[in-house]
């Protein structure tokens, strides 16, 4: 079957994908070339493209997605400070701190202590909705086609997933599971820079057509908590996974995205009526 070429892709799947590619590569050298290869545009196309597209220059979208990154690693995990730096793309800890102190208003070690004050009070009491235990499992790698919003998680996204039901069946693809992706912590993001994927699981050698996009979602150790109810209520039995998931304990988040993961193809459990399994990526937390 013929592949498409990548600059038969529109613009905006391969800006996502520049973007996919900046989170996964956080600690490297991200410069302007880079970046405009990975989008097939010339280096002041790219630019302009993307300033346009995003309302952000490409160097100020790489330094508040490191910092973000930063402050997330901050609270689910124990990794120092500098070790946070590094992974993040900056040559030092006080450079980090600096960034940080301007970008969130306090220092890496004062935001950790606060916020993680505040996470482990909203993890307390019952959560509406929730039925059973966090566990860990080991979940299997798939590969799904996806469409993505921005914007706040809580906008309705009825329209999101009745897209990808009717792309469905346009396709005649057989049941299977389908995923709810937030790429950005709400907490720390501004809730109008958020993206959120709808994805439906497709088969391995599916060629989808150039107006879909394709993305792998890792397999691997996850902590997991089945959730039956209304979406509005999902964000507490969400701050309940992460804290009982990584907290102090044998792991800490990894450096992926969160997802809601529906084995049922009624539509109408992935928009209102939730029964789902929440779903954190993890990776062992080194010892101190």
């Amino acid at each position: 079957m013929h592949m498409p070429s990548p600059t038969s892709r529109p613009l905006e799947h391969r800006l996502n994908q520049v973007l996919d590619y900046i989170d996964g590569h956080l600690g490297q050298n991200l410069n302007l070339d880079c970046l405009a290869a990975l989008a097939h545009l010339s280096r002041y196309h790219f630019l302009r493209r993307f300033q346009q597209w995003s309302a952000e220059a490409p160097h100020a979208y790489v330094r508040r997605r490191r910092l973000e990154t930063g402050a997330s690693q901050l609270l689910y995990s124990s990794d120092s400070v500098a070790a946070i730096a590094q992974n993040c793309g900056f040559d030092t800890a006080d450079g980090f701190a600096r960034a940080f102190r301007q970008h969130f208003g306090l220092s890496p070690s004062r935001w950790r202590d606060r916020q993680r004050g505040m996470a482990a009070a909203s993890s307390q009491g019952p959560v509406a909705g929730q039925n059973g235990p966090v566990r860990i499992v080991r979940l299997p790698t798939a590969r799904v086609a996806y469409t993505r919003h921005f914007g706040p998680y809580d906008e309705d996204s009825a329209a999101q997933w009745s897209q990808l039901d009717a792309w469905c069946r346009q396709h005649n693809l057989p049941p299977s599971p389908r995923f709810g992706m937030g790429l950005d912590d709400p907490d720390i993001t501004a809730p109008e820079k958020c993206r959120y994927d709808v994805c439906v699981e497709v088969p391995g050698d599916f060629v989808a057509p150039a107006g879909m996009p394709i993305k792998t979602i890792a397999g691997g150790a996850h902590a997991v908590l089945r959730f039956i109810g209304p979406r509005v209520l999902s964000k507490d039995a969400w701050h309940r996974l992460l804290h009982e998931g990584v907290l102090y304990g044998r792991y800490k988040a990894a450096a992926r995205p969160c997802f809601e993961r529906y084995e049922s193809n009624r539509l109408d459990d992935c928009v209102e009526a939730q029964d789902c399994e929440l779903c954190l990526p993890l990776e062992p937390q080194m010892a101190l």
